[in-house]
């Protein structure tokens, strides 16, 4: 059995009704926003074409030709594979498991009481609501494994159930991380007789590199914008804030007018993720490109958010537009990425290599990226080469069985 849309309105039609059924199942409004998105983008594609008709054939053609050219993230195209399959089981009527929205999860009753006063503990210590939530979330998960174990009272929790419920959950890492706090929370409350923090494995994840662009990459990049465009000029001041700043993108989005002060020169904030506030000279590169950009759409956005996109109905950039906005002008500007990260991310780290390879002291990079704690700034010695190279150590003259294998004997 296939299908065969002939028209954009019965393709939205049954996109609309689609992502209801996914809304009415549990999923975020996030979630159903970036459907939204991916499979409007699959449309403008499949309604360009000459025969204008969307089969299983089609998103076929897309996903193998168009799919893996456009200037967006790995994981985002994987994001739209993932909702256009969906679609298609939908409009196949093809049996789909959904998944169990883990953040809407219910713990046992018998258990209740405990994450009621566990979120009101860490709302009293002043954590922020997404440190709460996510903590919530795995405690939640760790009740229901124990209680799945045949547990009903938490002074019969041993270290082997929460081996169980650690190996059973849906992220092992997310579990080894955030569950410790709540075990250390019931002991301390005398909920158990067990310190069962300890029984949580160490998971030590990946430490990848941060990707940096040169200074003469960084300058390509930016001369291949054209500045006579809003959409170029709006871009423009994007990448000149990430370079010269470093800003988290969060920050960069929620900028507003009132952020830039041109009278006195300067740029304010409280940064997202810390809570600390922000200030820094507004550079005369910034300043212009921001002025230029700000000349074509002042009008309309007087004390609202700096960044929108350029065409109807002009919504605040998000997260995934800033992503496509770096990654894209990378691209154009004939940069060769050879592996490296793409987005405004490698634009702050770009900034905190540049700033360590040129001697600023530590403090002073920690003050400007707006760190908290001062082994966030140190990771980006890992990249600097040069200075790396004077704590190198000479190598040792090769002797006995290594060396009869260097000229070519064999290892015995």
């Amino acid at each position: 059995m296939d299908f065969q849309i002939c028209t954009q309105a019965i393709f939205e039609s049954q996109a609309e009704r689609f992502l209801k059924d996914f809304l009415e199942r549990g999923y975020s409004k996030s979630t159903i926003s970036g459907y939204k998105s991916h499979l409007n983008r699959l449309k403008k594609y499949v309604f360009s074409l000459p025969e204008q008709t969307y089969t299983e054939k089609s998103a076929h053609v897309f996903i193998v030709d168009i799919l893996p050219t456009l200037a967006v993230s790995e994981s985002t195209r994987k994001h739209i594979q993932t909702a256009i399959r969906h679609f298609n089981d939908y409009l196949l009527h093809r049996p789909y498991k959904f998944r169990i929205n883990k953040s809407a999860q219910l713990p046992p009753l018998i258990f209740r009481n405990i994450i009621d006063d566990y979120v009101a503990d860490m709302a009293a210590q002043g954590y922020k609501p997404a440190t709460i939530e996510v903590r919530k979330i795995f405690a939640i998960q760790f009740l229901v494994s124990i209680y799945e174990q045949g547990i009903r009272s938490l002074k019969e929790v041993s270290g082997t159930h929460v081996g169980c419920s650690v190996l059973s959950a849906g992220s092992v890492e997310g579990m080894c991380q955030k569950l410790p706090h709540f075990l250390r929370y019931l002991h301390k409350k005398g909920l158990t007789d067990l310190e069962l923090q300890n029984a949580v494995p160490s998971v030590i994840s990946e430490k990848k590199l941060p990707s940096v662009y040169d200074t003469q990459e960084l300058v390509q990049i930016l001369a291949g914008i054209n500045t006579t465009t809003l959409i170029g000029k709006r871009d423009y001041a994007v990448l000149i804030i990430l370079m010269t700043y470093g800003l988290r993108v969060k920050d960069l989005i929620e900028l507003k007018t009132e952020n830039i002060d041109f009278q006195h020169g300067y740029i304010s904030f409280k940064q997202s993720k810390t809570g600390m506030p922000y200030c820094a000279e507004l550079l005369p590169p910034v300043k212009d490109a921001l002025e230029s950009y700000l000349s074509e759409v002042n009008p309309l956005l007087e004390n609202r958010k700096l960044f929108y996109s350029t065409q109807a109905p002009y919504q605040p950039l998000s997260r995934g537009a800033v992503w496509s906005i770096v990654s894209g002008r990378i691209h154009s500007a004939a940069v060769v990425a050879d592996g490296r990260h793409q987005g405004p991310h490698a634009m702050r780290s770009s900034l905190a290599s540049g700033l360590i390879a040129d001697n600023v002291p530590y403090p002073i990079v920690q003050k400007i990226l707006g760190h908290t704690d001062p082994n966030a700034t140190k990771r980006y010695v890992a990249i600097d080469i040069e200075q790396l190279r004077k704590c190198s150590l000479e190598c040792p003259i090769a002797t006995g069985k290594f060396l009869s294998y260097l000229e070519g004997g064999e290892w015995k």
